[in-house]
């Protein structure tokens, strides 16, 4: 079940090619699971952007002083996510979440293979934890059109047999 909440920025830094962005997220990161994501309210309330942008869950915290909190990695092309680049912390952001489909996983230990791109990356790494978690052999393949935009790739070799 999805629900609908007033995040606020936590953190916004540039990490490589991509931006992380850290909001505050109570009911939505206690519910979310790997392969989840949100949806954000783009240029705030007086804004010409009226239509919602995707973003797929980084990690989440669902307990800690902000309460639940969450984190979206992208890159700043558009005027949408050019304005969620600019953010600062304390600004307010409508979140909706979390949505879609999550990843299954297996009820079994098993050797695992996850392969991503760029900032599509980004969900890999919950759901390299939860895999771990279960005793799973988890092994990472990371691509990307230059070095600069890999993403992850230190916490990649933290979290994979192989890189």
């Amino acid at each position: 079940m999805a629900v609908q909440v007033k995040g606020e920025v936590l953190d916004n830094r540039r990490v490589g090619a991509y931006q992380v962005l850290s909001l505050t997220a109570p009911g939505i990161s206690e519910l979310t699971r790997p392969g989840h994501f949100v949806t954000l309210g783009i240029g705030g309330e007086e804004t010409s952007m009226l239509l919602r942008r995707a973003f797929a869950i980084h990690q989440v915290q669902s307990r800690g002083v902000y309460g639940g909190t969450l984190e979206i990695v992208f890159a700043a092309h558009g005027k949408g996510t050019e304005w969620l680049s600019r953010l600062h912390r304390h600004d307010s952001v409508d979140i909706v979440g979390p949505l879609g489909r999550p990843f299954a996983l297996p009820k079994e230990p098993v050797s695992c293979v996850l392969v991503a791109g760029g900032y599509g990356s980004a969900p890999m790494f919950m759901l390299a934890d939860q895999l771990r978690a279960r005793g799973c052999r988890v092994d990472v393949v990371l691509g990307a059109a230059t070095e600069s935009k890999l993403f992850g790739v230190l916490d990649a070799k933290r979290i994979a047999a192989s890189l």
